[in-house]
């Protein structure tokens, strides 16, 4: 598009050029930005064609177009050719007459038209009342009147084949290409119905598919026939068929010659497969019902390791055409299910194809070891180090989905034993899961120890992909350790790589800008964090991330509480609820959202559902990560205090911020130094709350926090100034200023605090998951 903008008037727009010629992948937002303000500041009209818009597939296209439209320049004039509608809503353009459709009724050829294209392009000798009848049939369809036309040709139309121009357009079309083909003599007739099978011809593909070597002849002359045959290059070396005729001529083979096809699409499979052209190698063999054939080629995309993605978009369409019972013969394929399907289906799915994996690949060995490593034609294989990136898939279920360390570092064992030097792709991802399995410990010091080291390595390799993940883990686990401002700044380093990765998909940037949103949330800026989480949450919508989505709507949630939004916040609850259910994860739900949706219900006055959910936990196996189960002891513990049971609260407290401080979790330490806050304020201990809250102050000075001490609410507005009378810390005195401006400018509603005590069946339930906590931290475990 800015190709053909730039020749109708160079000059348009430099930023975009540039960006096109001087990065690997451009914004395109600031590309598109800039391209607007170009065509705004011309004063001459333009008209912008996009034709053949059904081909579009990628959903970012769709957005960027749609938000041109919204800030069209006045002397734009975008026209857009499609054979269906465009998937952006047109509502709007009809609501403010900004749009003209031309659809069926206007596309349909007149008489005028059809007169002229008949007699004067076709070169047909039709009388008056044979255009009227061929009008009456056809009804303004250009395309059938081609076809009818050339059934024509230099020949008067016969009332027999008039009287069949009616009923529905499939049998139209058989009936005119019956006429069409019919005409031609035999070996013609032949050459069109076997190289139908291909979307697109050169002279070495037909040879070997019709096993002639005269196919050069056959395609010179259909070109001269203008057959509906076009050349694709100016050399003349890849030609395509009219779509229609194709589909006209492929359904006439199977018609005639049903046995020939699958032989027609092996050989055609063969000839791409010999010139490395995988992605139509695969399509042929899929046709031709060859699934061993087709599964050996699939496995050959991925014979280099898992790791490196594969761009091609119909991968997953492929795979689906494979039967079940194929793919789970097949250890490799087991594992690129599993790769797949990791953010977009629920653990149990991807799991299962892990499983399938293993299964898959014990059956292979057992095969190898009987036959003496003989294989027959196209069976698996089963080195040991595929058996090394199985158990690598199993460690990164096991830590990202159940946060079970145990499990994880067995696994990554495993791995280790086996996956050769060269893996070191497979070796990095084993070092993730060990990172992530550190973290749902606690134990951030490490995992970001084993992060950084690895990190390191991938920049001298020059992985841009997993350089992007590592940057953006670092971001993750310096935001739980109250690190705010490197958090930041590792954020920015992840959207920058990954704007500039080769191949980029913009849902990528979902995570990254979720984290700063978060970080925004933390240091007041609401006006900016919202919609940067709401764009996270339309890109992962688009990418359907359900692995990410519970993260965002999270955050979302935790905004619109901030914001006293109670209504729009009970709809972003139902979102979150409904985006567990597409993805559930109890280890997920307790690390990311059980404070806030606890936060929700109380300031809801929904204490029913609040004392709900710690029931229906005391059904439930505690959690083995002990940070998942931390995180539901905050909940539990904001329960406590609003059933105005400061004791409980405060002797849970004191076992929590034990471990949090062990562990240097600033970010979880300060919100836990809050929450004793109140309950010493509940116990009239006014002296130990400013204490402790004079601390909090100090430790949240240096990086900015503002919403933890906001959103804790009046109790915490009205003990700041009690602390500033006191005269805390003289550096502290302008950050505290800061928390108090901060209080003034908003409301502060009291949530509803019901005085109705707890029953004593679901006081202890928590705690007792805690002391399981103390006692595996003391194992080491």
């Amino acid at each position: 598009m800015l190709t053909a903008l730039e020749r109708c008037r160079p000059g348009l727009s430099r930023l975009p050029f540039a960006a096109l010629h001087d990065t690997p992948q451009p914004s395109w937002q600031a590309m598109l930005t800039a391209l607007i303000n170009g065509l705004s500041r011309q004063s001459e009209h333009l008209v912008l064609v996009l034709d053949s818009y059904e081909e579009i597939t990628e959903p970012a296209i769709h957005a960027q177009l749609a938000l041109l439209l919204k800030h069209l320049p006045p002397t734009l004039c975008v026209v857009l050719a499609t054979r269906t509608d465009p998937p952006f809503s047109l509502a709007r353009l009809r609501a403010q007459g900004q749009i003209l459709e031309l659809r069926t009724e206007q596309l349909r050829a007149t008489r005028e038209e059809m007169t002229a294209f008949l007699r004067s392009v076709m070169d047909l000798r039709l009388s008056e009342q044979d255009i009227q009848d061929v009008d009456a049939r056809m009804q303004g369809w250009w395309a059938g009147m081609q076809l009818a036309a050339l059934a024509f040709k230099e020949k008067a139309p016969p009332k027999d084949l008039l009287q069949a121009l009616q009923g529905n357009q499939p049998a139209l079309f058989e009936y005119l290409v019956q006429e069409v083909l019919n005409r031609q003599p035999a070996q013609v007739q032949t050459f069109l119905l076997r190289t139908s099978i291909l979307s697109r011809l050169c002279t070495s593909l037909c040879n070997t598919v019709l096993e002639q070597q005269d196919s050069q002849l056959f395609l010179e002359e259909l070109e001269r026939a203008n057959l509906f045959l076009s050349p694709l290059d100016d050399q003349r070396q890849w030609y395509a068929y009219h779509l229609l005729f194709a589909e006209a001529m492929q359904a006439q083979l199977e018609q005639t010659s049903p046995m020939e096809v699958p032989g027609l699409h092996l050989r055609a499979s063969q000839w791409y497969a010999a010139q490395q052209m995988s992605g139509e190698a695969i399509q042929h063999a899929l046709q031709a019902h060859e699934w061993s054939w087709a599964a050996w080629l699939l496995e050959q995309i991925h014979s280099q390791g898992i790791w490196s993605r594969f761009k091609d978009e119909l991968h997953p369409f492929w795979m689906e055409q494979l039967p079940r019972e194929v793919v789970r013969e097949r250890p490799r394929l087991c594992l690129a299910s599993a790769q797949r399907l990791f953010w977009v289906a629920p653990p149990g799915v991807t799991e299962s194809w892990v499983r399938d994996a293993r299964r898959a690949w014990t059956r292979a060995h057992q095969r190898e070891e009987q036959t003496g490593q003989v294989r027959g034609r196209y069976e698996p294989e089963a080195p040991l180090h595929l058996l090394g990136e199985i158990a690598t898939w199993h460690g990164l279920i096991a830590s990202l989905h159940y946060g079970d360390a145990g499990a994880t570092q067995a696994f990554c064992q495993e791995a280790l034993t086996h996956l050769e030097e060269q893996q070191w792709a497979a070796r990095v991802y084993v070092t993730f899961a060990q990172a992530r399995a550190n973290t749902s410990q606690g134990d951030l010091e490490r995992a970001l120890q084993q992060v950084q080291a690895s990190l390191n390595r991938i920049k001298a390799e020059g992985d841009r992909e997993f350089e992007s993940l590592y940057l953006f883990e670092v971001t993750l686990l310096m935001t739980m350790a109250g690190k705010l401002r490197q958090a930041w700044q590792y954020s920015e380093q992840t959207i920058h790589t990954l704007q500039t990765l080769e191949g980029h998909q913009p849902a990528q940037l979902c995570w990254p800008y979720t984290f700063q949103a978060r970080i925004l949330h933390e240091w007041n800026r609401l006006e900016e964090a919202q919609p940067l989480v709401e764009q996270a949450i339309q890109l992962g919508e688009q990418a359907e991330m359900l692995a990410f989505l519970p993260l965002a709507y999270t955050l979302l949630l935790r905004i619109t509480l901030s914001q006293g939004k109670l209504e729009e916040a009970r709809k972003v609850s139902q979102q979150l609820e409904y985006a567990w259910r597409m993805m559930p994860s109890p280890y997920r739900v307790a690390l990311w959202t059980c404070v806030d949706q606890m936060r929700f219900w109380l300031a809801c006055g929904d204490l029913e559902q609040a004392r709900r959910w710690v029931s229906d936990l005391q059904w439930k196996a505690p959690l083995v990560s002990p940070l998942a189960r931390e995180r539901q002891n905050v909940a539990f513990v904001r329960l406590l205090l609003a059933e105005s049971q400061p004791e409980s609260a405060l002797n849970l407290l004191t076992l929590l911020v034990k471990q949090a401080t062990a562990t240097q979790r600033w970010y979880h330490v300060l919100e836990m130094w809050l929450l004793q806050v109140q309950a010493y304020h509940l116990l009239q201990r006014q002296q130990d709350a400013l204490s402790l809250l004079s601390q909090a102050v100090h430790l949240g000075a240096a990086e900015g926090y503002i919403r933890c001490f906001v959103d804790e609410g009046p109790l915490m507005a009205a003990l700041l100034p009690q602390l500033r009378k006191q005269n805390p810390q003289a550096e502290d005195l302008p950050y505290l200023e800061t928390l108090l401006c901060a209080f003034n400018q908003q409301p502060m509603p009291r949530p509803t605090h019901l005085k109705k005590k707890l029953s004593s069946s679901l006081q202890p339930l928590l705690v007792h998951n805690y002391e399981t906590f103390s006692e595996r931290t003391r194992c080491g475990s």
